[in-house]
């Protein structure tokens, strides 16, 4: 069922905002807004007016009548999908998980081991991505669960903070900054307020990535303003980069375990109160786990917790816990 008409015209009603409908839907604003223009010009009727100085899309009398009928759809859309997401899952028993690039490169193989061990015949489907891009799997639902530093709402989810975990800036070896840096107590880095950063160039990953918005949190909690920023998406070129001196980055303390050793960066907790991103297990709000699904989420939260040596702070709860309570 492709109900694509319908999602984006509710979106668009929703959020009144073409970029952010176009944001929502993980299309184009130019996209959307065709897409909409051909709809109005098949239909016959304006479902929108565009008013204020703004330009907001606000409902006609005739588009209030369209999105009714479309959210109606749109849910017994959502209803069969998950009558044919249990009938799947009772014939073919794969567990599908969305996570990280960076992490799967340790985390997946030690996982599959772990798992196959005890439950051969069960295919289990990783797919790796950036934030974005796990993001649009789960709306698919091309994955049922999503390991990943997420901040955005996402309706209908069940969300549970498994681990919380530091972050760290990254400084050339001789930069004047580090002279502000101080050890607290037995931690393995130093710390470094980032408010002796302003005006740097920092080098930060694309939008789209959840190091991205972290790094936007953490010039915006600071208040400070980078100089210029240098944008890549891989982690060991923005590493390389400091390397040698072209600016600032931000790293993870669980990333940095399988990278390789980059000898004049110089790595720091950010601030003194040491800047923390929550790692989430994401699932649909009724999704029921099989007893094999729940031993899998169990080896794979505790193998994320160990390997990265994360502040455990929970466990996936089992459905009956999680509807009721969330």
């Amino acid at each position: 069922m492709n109900l694509k008409e319908q999602q984006y015209v509710c979106a668009l009603a929703r959020c009144q905002s073409l970029s952010r409908a176009a944001e929502e839907l993980f299309i184009s604003p130019s996209a959307l807004s065709v897409y909409i223009s051909n709809l109005e010009k098949y239909l016959g009727v304006r479902l929108f007016e565009r008013m204020g100085r703004g330009k907001a899309f606000v409902l006609t009398s005739i588009g209030e009548e369209y999105v009714v009928r479309a959210e109606k759809m749109l849910e017994l859309k959502a209803e069969f999908d998950r009558l044919v997401e249990n009938e799947l899952h009772r014939s073919h028993p794969a567990i599908r998980v969305g996570i990280q690039q960076r992490r799967a490169i340790s985390i997946v193989p030690e996982v599959l081991q772990r798992f196959m061990e005890k439950y051969p015949d069960v295919e289990v489907i990783f797919r790796d991505g950036n934030q974005a891009e796990l993001m649009k799997m789960f709306q698919e639902g091309s994955v049922d669960y999503i390991i990943s530093v997420c901040s955005e709402e996402i309706p209908d989810v069940v969300r549970t903070e498994i681990a919380r975990e530091r972050v760290l800036l990254a400084l050339p070896e001789h930069h004047p900054a580090i002279a502000h840096a101080c050890q607290v107590g037995n931690e393995p880095y130093p710390h470094l307020d980032v408010r002796y950063l302003d005006r740097e160039t920092f080098i930060i990953p694309m939008a789209g990535q959840s190091m991205r918005m972290t790094a936007n949190r953490i010039f915006q909690q600071a208040r400070i303003r980078p100089g210029r920023l240098i944008e890549i998406s891989h982690f060991d070129v923005i590493m390389s980069m400091v390397n040698i001196g072209l600016g600032i980055g931000f790293n993870r303390l669980g990333y940095i375990h399988d990278m390789q050793k980059f000898e004049h960066v110089r790595y720091f907790f950010v601030d003194h109160d040491a800047y923390r991103s929550s790692l989430e297990l994401i699932r649909r709000k009724g999704h029921v786990i099989s007893d094999c699904e729940r031993d899998f989420l169990d080896i794979l939260v505790k193998t994320i917790q160990s390997r990265y040596g994360m502040e455990a702070v929970g466990k996936y709860k089992d459905t009956t816990d999680t509807e009721n309570g969330q």
